[in-house]
């Protein structure tokens, strides 16, 4: 069985690569659930992204792959 925090990762992951445009995570919460911890999903995409040829980045409060 998947853990919950996993199953929240993959669904912020799902969402930033649905996206057109960037997404504050007040917008990506809008999507996952208001009780999710969202910043600590970015942060754990963010590392196991940092040595793939695609990076988790964060510009302007707003994040994209």
């Amino acid at each position: 069985m998947i853990p919950p925090e996993d199953d929240l990762t993959r669904s912020v992951e799902a969402v930033l690569f649905a996206a057109e445009e960037p997404m504050t995570p007040t917008e990506i919460q809008s999507y996952v659930g208001a009780e999710a911890n969202v910043k600590a999903a970015l942060g754990e995409l963010q590392a196991r992204y940092e040595t793939r040829g695609i990076n988790l980045v964060e510009r302007g409060g707003r994040w994209h792959f």
